[in-house]
């Protein structure tokens, strides 16, 4: 039961990056104190090309 609580807290954190939520907010909700708590989650993102994140990084949606 433990292993299958723990992925689907990893899902649910994934869902977050997904949404686009301020790391901040996607940290307090983890629990943990920093972003090395999050690393392991970090291959279940899909990429972000480049242009999408240049898009991102100017405040488009």
């Amino acid at each position: 039961m433990l292993m299958l609580m723990g992925r689907v807290r990893s899902t649910w954190l994934v869902e977050l990056f997904v949404e686009r939520l301020p790391i901040t907010v996607i940290v307090a909700a983890a629990g943990v104190d920093t972003l090395h708590g999050l690393s392991r989650i970090l291959p279940f993102l899909d990429p972000v090309s480049t242009d999408e994140a240049a898009r991102l990084l100017r405040g488009g949606k």
